[in-house]
């Protein structure tokens, strides 16, 4: 007699059947010629922060290794990295699961990014050259661009990238991989925003008010705004909660008004 599958609280009741894979954008970023691991890491990592792999789905590794031509041994290697991270969930006997959003861990990475990268906004501001500025009007031209073509995989591109270059520039490269680590859980509500109405518009309109501030060479001014930024989230959360629960561990609901009693908002 089949010996039953064990079942994770986290992941929803799913068929084998039409399990995804990786989205081709993702697929033809594979380099043979380079180390495979940290690849596969940043291509999963990916696919599961911009929800191509959904909250509680089947992580079908026979697919993917036949759609990024690999073996199993750097698929395993970057699951234990992702695991680690809280993204997948291994189930002995049944299979890896993209696990559900955890609301603890976005509102960790909220906190890292509230003590990060309000400090490196005021330096950056504190710094300011011309070259940054052209560089960092640049990207929101490209924003504008994108959120005009209602391109939510590019936006989300370049809005990762418009945190990344003024970590870089106010203190290091290393900084925004610090905040990068820690807040996995958070881009997934953030990627859940993207689509709806309006968002991108508020987004572009919160950017360039940061962008402001540092033109003034103004740490304050840079500041409040980046600060109005990224508590954005705490509004979009409840009702990402409501409109897609299977999204989230089921214990959402309480730490979210554990969290909100206790910050007083």
């Amino acid at each position: 007699m089949a010996r039953p599958r064990k079942k994770d609280p986290q992941v929803g009741n799913r068929s084998d059947a039409g399990i995804p894979g990786l989205p081709s954008e993702l697929i033809s970023k594979i380099d043979p010629a380079l180390p495979k691991t940290a690849q596969v890491y940043g291509i999963m990592r990916d696919a599961i922060v911009n929800l191509h792999l959904a909250p509680g789905s089947n992580v079908n590794e026979k697919l993917i290794c036949q759609q990024l031509g690999i073996s199993r041994t750097p698929l395993r290697e970057a699951i234990l990295q992702l695991q680690a991270e809280n993204l997948v969930s291994v189930v002995p006997n049944s299979g890896t699961y993209v696990s559900k959003i955890d609301l603890q861990s976005v509102f960790d990475g909220q906190l890292v990014r509230d003590a990060l990268e309000l400090k490196v906004v005021r330096l950056a501001a504190s710094r300011m050259t011309p070259q940054f500025e052209r560089a960092i009007d640049f990207n929101i031209h490209q924003q504008k661009r994108m959120a005009a073509d209602q391109d939510y995989d590019g936006f989300y591109a370049l809005d990762e990238a418009f945190h990344a270059m003024i970590c870089a520039f106010g203190a290091s490269a290393h900084i925004w991989k610090i905040i990068n680590g820690a807040k996995a859980q958070l881009d997934r509500v953030r990627r859940l925003s993207i689509p709806l109405p309006s968002h991108l518009d508020v987004v572009l309109s919160e950017h360039i008010a940061v962008v402001d501030g540092l033109k003034l060479r103004d740490p304050d001014q840079a500041a409040g705004a980046m600060k109005v930024h990224i508590d954005r989230v705490f509004t979009m959360i409840r009702r990402h909660i409501v409109e897609r629960r299977d999204y989230f561990s089921t214990d959402a609901g309480s730490v979210l008004d554990t969290y909100v009693n206790g910050r007083g908002v």
